[in-house]
């Protein structure tokens, strides 16, 4: 079943350059991400084109509404539209841009359509989809304030924006599936970078560890050497991956809990579905076979989000100890190195989540 998608991203002022090279393709290159096709940039457009960089545009909006920040402010949020892939694929191309202006305007009833500095759709990956990058001012007593927590809420809020999102786009596209709710499947969303990261370090230390099998007696020193270089290159990528998949440790754990508890719930509700059938009488027993297989498939959505969720993360997880025993077979030098760049890592991230919590 497809599924209208809509995430977002809150920027502070560090993290907004990245954001504007990438959405709007100011790099030649693009080795960290695969997925991008340079032979196709001359297809992806623009809804709102940006006047200036998003940081100079973000400055601008802020100082004419005069807005108070501090040196942590989120002064951009950046929303990711998109929709289920053979759901995209399967629009024809105007229809594809009506689903993204349709998301646009919606967006732009919530946001203020004034907030929004880009939107920018990329036809040049696998998958079509809009990144829409806004202000968060909101309107209040006392004036204007910069607050993306105002707009983008708690958890409850955020359910809540999927579902008004859902009802925009279903209305047009009846087809599209709301999705089970995180607050539901207490799924947290994992980063698509890190998968990537994931699949590109699996390729070089497949390249690696085909060289060194390949080595025999007379390219030895040869192979080895250029083996160990290669390694050494990419040792500061791998500890930073296996740092990142550390903190999803604990998710897997509950959603392995929460998977047998669904289970478990999805028996009682088929068990006491089955006595009131036999306990009603025939008049009534189409409308609770109807109610008890509505909660079967809904306790069967959640559990396959949850299950979805969970071959996620510990895929990230294995391959993180698949590393991890590839580098415990290298020289005790090289080993450890990597292990004094991955202490160095989690230090950093460390000292990030404290100054994030101040």
């Amino acid at each position: 079943m497809p599924y209208a998608i809509l995430r977002f991203s809150k920027k502070k002022a560090g993290g907004v350059g990245s954001c504007y090279a990438h959405n709007e393709r100011k790099k030649e290159q693009y080795a960290s991400n695969p997925d991008i096709d340079t032979t196709r940039k001359q297809d992806n457009y623009h809804i709102v084109l940006p006047k200036q960089t998003y940081l100079r545009e973000a400055k601008r909006l802020i100082k004419e509404a005069g807005c108070r920040t501090r040196k942590d402010s989120t002064v951009l949020v950046e929303t990711l539209i998109t929709a289920s892939p053979e759901f995209i694929h399967s629009l024809p191309s105007p229809e594809q841009r009506e689903y993204f202006q349709r998301a646009f305007e919606f967006l732009a009833s919530k946001v203020g359509k004034e907030n929004i500095v880009a939107a920018t759709v990329h036809m040049d990956e696998t998958t079509p989809h809009m990144h829409l990058v806004f202000c968060p001012i909101t309107d209040g007593k006392n004036g204007k304030s910069l607050s993306a927590k105002t707009i983008l809420g708690n958890r409850a809020q955020l359910s809540k924006w999927q579902t008004d999102y859902h009802a925009a786009m279903s209305a047009r596209w009846p087809e599209l599936q709301r999705g089970v709710s995180s607050l539901e499947t207490k799924r947290k969303h994992i980063p698509v970078w890190l998968f990537k990261q994931a699949e590109r370090l699996d390729k070089q230390f497949a390249e690696i560890a085909g060289v060194l099998e390949g080595i025999n007696l007379f390219n030895a020193p040869k192979k080895k050497e250029a083996a160990l270089a290669a390694f050494e290159r990419l040792m500061p990528e791998a500890a930073r991956f296996t740092v990142s998949v550390k903190q999803y440790d604990g998710y897997i754990k509950e959603l392995e809990a929460a998977e047998k508890a669904t289970q478990e719930r999805i028996k009682q509700a088929e068990s006491k579905g089955n006595e009131r059938v036999h306990k009603v009488e025939a008049t009534m027993q189409k409308a609770v076979d109807g109610k008890d297989r509505e909660l079967a498939a809904k306790e069967q959505q959640i559990l396959e989000a949850r299950r979805e969720a969970y071959a996620a993360a510990d895929k990230l997880r294995r391959q993180a100890y698949q590393f991890e025993g590839f580098i415990g077979r290298m020289p005790l030098a090289m080993r450890e190195k990597f292990y004094e760049i991955q202490k160095q890592a989690e230090n950093a991230k460390s000292q990030k989540e404290r100054r994030n919590e101040r």
